[in-house]
């Protein structure tokens, strides 16, 4: 069914459709991009699927038997560090280290998420979780063990017997139930906990550091690890006493076994030497570390005739029989801390992780390492670039350049007060760059003489972003409000007036306002001219976020600002909000952007047709502007989706160079006009209703076409030019 609006309101309404960015959301879920990576801290196998929990990226799954890529299971968590996984066929639980234990079950819209499930839970720092049957569940914490038999609606402490409650692990064996404790130690239990019983004899009694287990139910063997050594007993799981024996043939010396599991068959550890196995008959480990990037790997779990292994920093690898190599399986799995981000044309990105920094030059779909000149403790946390050059800071060797596309590095610390460099801006080829001594400076390049410019600042101002507007730099300070200075002038002066929240995080300038993010009262706007600078705070954040009260979030601590797509953006713990309106409405995909609930966006960039935000835990991830609306404002307000057809009109190619067709069928009508806006609502242009193949010189950007009819119809479609 077509909409129409009146003759008589043709010459009123000009601006376009307003679409929920919260109604796209479906559409616009941010992928992840490379590099990919991280840390695995446990795992988890049922049928096709393996999960693997993360040291601070919380859960992610694989259903497909090859492994081919992963996905990201975050919405919900409270808490990225993840200690355990467990599933009981039908749910998946996880425990973490600092928010006690999660349940993946709830639904909003077309979005699971996690569901925290910590009644009766005294203890919320979790170390270990099994799955008895389809609704019980036990979990060790730090100061004892609870069972829940309702699917973890309420939990009970169970330790009647246990003399050690700090405990380290759990494991299943038929009707039986192991712990271990990092006091050393083990106790076993045949009635889900009523009482715990000694299972201990001189190789482990009291024996510190008891820190994994492996129950083989073929040769129903329990292999455990302590500061001893590594052990194994039989009869485990009908003996009342143990007598375990030393088992350590083959493995090197000082090792650290992190993970312990087999297949019946074989036994398998991971270890920071790597991974070993040996057969169960006859104990005699030998190492499997072809093709691993890392000995440091610290969980190992049996799937379909292969073994998975995660690893410190590195990710995930497979190895199939006879595991002759292992085999990177990172696609998609992002669990790296990304220091650093910038993005530009052509479709350029440059990241700093925990791994390095590397460059892609196709959107993300290749990283390639650019570490050459960067001393080896090198930790970057921000980089820009003016013209040619490319400009990265560290938080302990000052600054380094790279005059060759980020082929050699070199430092640049002429004038510099301190080596740890927090924050990196340009503007007009002028570098500016915040150090951790508070100091802003700036330099001229190419000479990168660092000059400070404090003057007029407080001593204790603590500079936390600088944003430019006209001939003018802002920067925003943690406890100070903001301060303005003219670009060559060399005093700051104070520009507070209406500003309830002088905790200012972030700052960004678009048009003719200036938008400042605080630590707990949202956003705040101004006019950019200095004689009518008066704060005044934006419309609710809070009520624009999906999910606020779902997720408990905070929307009002803005961690990071952009302009771009024809919004101002900011993100709080997990999510991003955008205003088309100057910040008296916002709207939000929040965590259905399938972003970690959990993680800190620390910028925001565009680049081509994408944008990509970085994360503090959990890598980097993009999304096509064309799947996110632009809102162009005019003079005359916005037309509601009650007057517009955003559907029928069909455009090809999209993206498009600026060569297109557009396709008219199903119209009702003949067209009498065709305009071209741009994203800020300025016509670009307008043709001939007959016109339907445009050959256009347009810069990069989103663009909209409307179309008009004698029959009164208004038709618009979204077009990106690259």
């Amino acid at each position: 069914m077509k909409k129409y609006i009146q003759k008589n309101k043709l010459q009123t309404l000009i601006s376009f459709l307003v679409i929920s960015l919260f109604a796209l959301s479906a559409q616009a879920h941010f992928g992840s991009k490379g590099p990919f990576g991280g840390t695995v801290t446990c795992s988890t196998v049922s049928v096709d699927t393996v999960y693997f929990g993360t040291a601070e990226g919380g859960v992610f799954e694989s259903t497909s038997p090859a492994l081919i890529s992963w996905r990201a299971r975050p919405v919900g968590l409270k808490s990225g560090k993840v200690t355990a996984v467990a599933h009981t066929g039908t749910r998946l639980f996880a425990a973490t280290a600092d928010s006690g234990i999660f349940i993946f079950n709830g639904k909003f819209g077309t979005d699971s998420y996690w569901n925290k499930i910590n009644s009766g839970l005294t203890n919320l720092h979790v170390t270990s979780l099994i799955a008895i049957n389809a609704s019980t569940l036990m979990a060790g914490t730090t100061t004892g063990i609870f069972i829940t038999t309702n699917s973890g609606n309420s939990w009970t402490a169970i330790n009647t017997g246990l003399h050690h409650l700090e405990i380290t692990a759990l494991e299943k064996a038929g009707t039986r139930i192991f712990s271990t404790s990092m006091d050393g130690g083990v106790y076993y239990t045949d009635n889900n906990g009523n009482v715990w019983n000694d299972y201990n004899d001189f190789n482990t009694d009291d024996v510190g550091g008891t820190t994994s287990m492996s129950y083989n139910a073929i040769s129903n063997q329990l292999l455990l690890v302590n500061e001893a050594g590594l052990f194994v007993t039989e009869n485990a799981n009908t003996a009342t006493t143990s007598n375990f024996s030393l088992v350590s043939v083959g493995l090197p010396v000082n090792y650290a076994i992190s993970d312990l599991s087999n297949d019946g068959t074989n036994w398998y550890l991971s270890s920071n030497a790597g991974v070993y196995t040996s057969a169960v008959t006859a104990v005699n480990w030998s190492e499997l570390n072809t093709g691993l990037p890392t000995m440091d790997v610290k969980a190992i779990v049996p799937f379909k005739n292969g073994l998975v292994c995660g690893t410190v920093n590195k990710g995930i690898f497979k190895s199939d029989l006879p595991f002759t190599s292992w085999i990177d399986m990172n696609v998609n799995f992002n669990n790296l801390k990304v220091n650093a981000m910038y993005t530009g044309g052509p479709q350029f990105i440059l990241v700093a992780t925990e791994n390095g920094v590397s460059i892609s030059r196709n959107l993300g779909s290749k990283f390639i390492p650019s570490n050459k000149g960067f001393d080896d403790s090198l930790f970057v946390t921000d980089f820009t670039m003016a013209s040619t050059l490319m400009v990265a800071s560290t938080k302990t060797n000052g600054i380094y350049i790279s005059l060759d596309s980020g082929l050699n590095w070199s430092k640049s610390n002429a004038g510099l007060a301190s080596l740890n460099i927090k924050k990196l801006y340009q503007s007009n080829s002028i570098l500016y760059a915040i150090d951790a001594l508070n100091h802003i400076y700036k330099t001229s390049t190419p000479t990168l003489n660092w000059v400070i410019m404090q003057a007029g600042l407080p001593l204790n101002a603590i500079p936390t972003s600088l944003a430019f507007f006209g001939n003018n730099v802002l920067v925003a300070t943690y406890g100070q409000g903001v301060f303005v200075k003219p670009l060559n002038g060399s005093t700051w002066s104070s520009y507070n007036l209406g500003l309830a929240d002088w905790n200012v995080t972030a700052a960004t300038a678009l048009g003719n306002k200036i938008y400042v993010g605080t630590d707990g009262s949202g956003v705040f706007v101004s006019d950019t001219a200095l004689a009518s600078i008066h704060w005044s705070a934006a419309a609710s954040t809070e009520n624009a976020i999906p999910h606020t009260s779902l997720m408990n979030l905070n929307g009002l601590k803005i961690q990071a600002r952009a302009t771009g797509a024809g919004y101002v953006w900011a993100s709080y713990k997990g999510g991003l909000l955008a205003t088309s309106t100057q910040g008296s409405s916002w709207i939000a995909g929040g965590n259905q952007f399938n972003l970690p609930s959990f993680t800190d966006v620390n910028k925001i960039t565009f680049v081509d047709t994408r944008v990509f935000v970085s994360t503090e835990n959990n890598g980097l991830y993009s999304n096509a502007l064309s799947e996110i609306p632009t809102v162009p404002v005019t003079p005359t307000g916005i037309l509601t989706s009650n007057n517009i057809d955003n559907t029928t009109l069909k455009i090809a190619p999209n993206p498009s160079t600026g060569s297109f067709r557009l396709n008219t069928e199903g119209i009702y009508g003949n067209v009498t006009e065709i305009i071209m806006y741009d994203y800020a609502g300025n016509i670009k242009g307008t043709f001939d209703g007959a016109q339907r193949q445009f050959d256009l010189n347009l810069e990069s950007g989103m663009y909209v076409v409307l179309i008009k009819t004698d029959a009164d119809g208004i038709y618009s479609q979204k077009i990106i030019i690259e």
